[in-house]
């Protein structure tokens, strides 16, 4: 845990997650064409890879999020925080306690999210 705890009104929170959720277009928007948000997704792979070649030669309390096959909810396959070890997974911490905004969001989500998943398994298997 990070110790930060901020505390949002139900109209800030919406605007946050939109913003949030179209980050990837802010980018582009701001590069005006030139470009995409490539380099986050790159930093986020490196940085899982650098966290799991750590703890698998040795080092202790190494968590990183990664979309993972997992029974967290009852989605196939969620991203939540994982214990990294020596073995790769060790634990998937799950998703902790959530409020009544991201309980309700989480539902909407499942069902894009699970035709993502659909059509995952799909060209994987080809």
């Amino acid at each position: 845990s990070s110790g930060i705890n901020a505390e949002y009104g139900d109209e800030e929170r919406a605007a946050l997650t939109v913003r949030i959720q179209n980050a990837g277009t802010e980018v582009v928007e701001a590069k005006a064409g030139g470009g995409s948000a490539t380099l986050s997704m790159a930093y986020a792979g490196a940085r899982f890879a650098f966290a799991l070649l750590q703890a698998m030669n040795g080092a202790k309390n190494v968590v990183e999020c990664s979309y993972v096959e997992s029974d967290v909810t009852d989605l196939q396959f969620f991203s939540t925080p994982l214990l990294l070890g020596p073995n790769g997974v060790e634990q998937n911490l799950g998703m902790g306690t959530l409020i009544d905004f991201e309980l309700d969001a989480l539902e909407k989500l499942k069902p894009e999210l699970a035709g993502s998943i659909d059509k995952g398994i799909k060209f994987a298997n080809l």
